[in-house]
């Protein structure tokens, strides 16, 4: 019976890419993925018990979940939510302030930590993170240009959770994997030795992409670099290092906080997607082969940022994960001995197993290029083009580039934002995508919009997208679709296709006490949200005042320990001055006060000028502005 069910399972990696505050509309995905494998879950139970029929019997399992920035934020968040059973979030749940704060999805991406006295740009603003010693932050030294308190508080409030009875949900995989991508700033090193004219020497290189990755397990997990995870009472099991990874994965460079992670070095040395000697295991015993992995000791701190700036769509060590999970079945049962053939994906619509679906907010968003390409020499415009190089290139897939061209490739699937006004695809879809993915954090409403607009594309995705042609044959969906030719669908060729997970939903009539199936209500378009010109300019006193402490506090610094400085004793010995020296030189920086201060003000309201413009700007010109204040002129006079 197990060989059966693996011979009519397909097993689904869950890749989630970078997003920012377009967290919401990865949400608004999962939300409705999980909705409707729930009803199908249940749908098959009921036929199993002879209350329902004509459901497809075919098995769907989720065996990866993982993702960069916030989508890897997501990933985990959705993870701990797994464990519970909650309420999908619909359009007509909007106004139900109950039902919305049950669902884990909806509120830590759509609600964050905003209250009724306080949004999200009033915590974003405050400056209590440098000014009033928030957490340990004695030297009020700036560690970004935005409050990232808030990230820490919904950190504490999805990881904090554990649970006595865990909600069964067949569709996941027992020993789920679940993975973050980060930009470790400490990094990995590495030597590669040369021979020279002067004899062997020693190159050395530093790995700065990095993963956390973890395991759901029930009891001991084997020794392959995976984290063991677990959100069983009392105390559960390295939840810790699952929200630090996290955190670590959405601390966008220099916007938010950086964050520390704190790994077993052996959950480093072990995983063979970190430590690349794994790669060539016979050089293990090479005498002539020099190698500085980790440095000494049981744990391995880092500090990080976020995961996309490396991998922002990591759907590649997705797909890596799956196919490593497939090898190691066939293995035990001793189709393919691991240790001499590495597993190969079937990627032909007859064959496949296994897939890729990756939800991408902004697939496209930085690679839009104008027809005609223009030099600009220019210092202010290199260096910006020089930062977008690198990312691009550290982004880059030498080798999923190559599979994307590939005929009948069933490996991949994408969700993205799509959005329709009269039948036609709007240009903006998401409203978070403004000002390079911070836009959501300006308005509730954009989220919420986002989240809805995840829902639906899904929904549609679910419909008309991930399917396979009943012409291919699939062994396992014309098993699966025997007797179930009713949730087939044709497209406009005529041409049926088996969908890979049916979107039906299970009624129940109470005075009769039977099950029915339904078509979903449609997900419809949510109205496109603006925001008002009249907030936008009210930031401005709280701009000013983050941008104040910033000025203030820049060259502040953590206070090392003792034994940990590294201050030249020339430098202190050429630049020491007498006490009469000292004493001018204080007079001079008491006069060179007023000065400062005059200095910080004017930049202060430049910088804050500055900053409104660009906001108005791009809210303008992707359609998200309300010109409330014209409307006002217009009465008045």
């Amino acid at each position: 019976m197990e060989n059966q069910n693996q011979e009519l399972t397909f097993h689904i990696g869950i890749c989630m890419a970078g997003a920012l505050s377009a967290g919401a509309y990865t949400a608004g995905v999962m939300d409705y993925l999980l909705e409707t494998l729930e009803h199908w879950e249940r749908a098959k139970t009921l036929q199993d018990e002879g209350k329902l029929s004509g459901i497809p019997t075919h098995r769907v399992v989720i065996d990866v979940i993982g993702g960069a920035s916030a989508g890897g934020m997501t990933a985990a968040l959705t993870v701990a939510a797994l464990h519970r059973q909650f309420d999908p979030i619909t359009q007509r749940d909007e106004h139900n302030e109950g039902k919305m704060q049950q669902n884990p999805l909806y509120q830590t991406w759509v609600n964050l930590s905003e209250t009724k006295s306080q949004d999200m740009m009033e915590l974003l603003l405050s400056t209590d993170d440098i000014e009033k010693d928030a957490h340990g932050n004695k030297s009020k030294e700036v560690r970004a240009a935005l409050n990232s308190d808030f990230i820490k508080k919904i950190a504490d409030r999805a990881f904090g959770v554990r649970y006595t009875d865990i909600y069964p949900r067949s569709y996941i995989a027992k020993d789920l994997d679940v993975f973050t991508t980060v930009t470790n700033l400490r990094g990995f090193n590495y030597n590669i030795k040369f021979s020279t004219t002067s004899g062997i020497r020693e190159h050395r290189m530093r790995m700065h992409r990095d993963y956390a990755f973890f395991k759901l397990v029930d009891g001991q997990l084997e020794d392959d670099g995976r984290i063991p995870l677990h959100f069983n009472a009392p105390y559960g099991l390295n939840t810790d290092k699952l929200a630090q990874a996290a955190l670590s994965t959405g601390a966008f460079p220099i916007g938010l906080e950086s964050r520390q992670l704190v790994r077993e070095s052996k959950h480093i040395l072990q995983n063979k997607y970190l430590n690349l000697k794994l790669a060539n295991p016979e050089s293990n015993n090479d005498p002539r082969i020099s190698y500085l992995f980790l440095p000494k000791g049981d744990d391995f701190l880092s500090l990080n940022v976020d995961g996309g700036l490396i991998n922002n769509e990591p759907f590649e060590i997705t797909q890596q994960l799956l196919d490593d999970r497939h090898r190691k079945m066939l293995a035990l049962q001793g189709v393919a001995p691991p240790e001499t053939n590495r597993y190969q994906a079937e990627t032909s619509a007859k064959n496949f197993r296994s897939t890729v679906i990756m939800i991408d907010p902004f697939p496209d968003d930085d690679l839009q290029e104008s027809e005609a390409f223009v030099v600009k020499r220019a210092w202010k415009n290199v260096v910006p083009s020089i930062i977008s190089a690198m990312k691009g290139q550290l982004r880059m897939k030498d080798e999923q580039i190559r599979r994307a061209y590939l005929n009948d490739d069933y490996t991949r699937f994408l969700i993205m934002p799509v959005r329709t006004a009269e039948d036609v695809v709007q240009a903006n879809a998401i409203a978070s995508g403004s000002l390079g993915g911070f836009g959501g954090f300006l308005s509730r409403d954009f989220r919420k919009h986002d989240f809805y607009l995840g829902r639906r594309n899904c929904q549609r995705f679910l419909e008309a997208h991930f399917s396979v042609p009943c012409s291919a044959e699939n062994p396992a969906l014309k098993h699966g679709y025997e007797n179930a030719s009713q949730f087939l669908y044709q497209d406009k060729n005529g041409e049926s296709f088996q969908p890979l997970i049916p979107d039906l939903r299970v009624r129940h009539d109470q005075r009769s006490g039977k099950y029915t199936t339904q078509q979903p209500v449609e997900e419809w378009e949510y109205s496109y949200p603006k925001i008002k010109l009249s907030y936008l300019l009210g930031l401005e006193n709280k701009i000013k005042n983050r941008i104040k402490a910033i000025l203030r506090h820049i060259q502040n610094e953590e206070i090392l320990a003792e034994g940990s400085s590294n201050k030249s004793e020339v430098l202190y010995r050429i630049r020491k001055k007498g006490m009469f020296q000292r004493l001018i030189g204080r007079l001079k920086d008491w006069g060179l006060q007023g000065y400062l201060a005059i200095g910080i003000a004017a930049a202060k309201s430049i910088l804050t000028r500055a900053t409104i413009d660009a906001i108005i700007t791009d809210m303008e010109k992707k359609g998200l502005l309300h010109d409330d204040l014209l409307k006002e002129k217009k009465v008045k006079s």
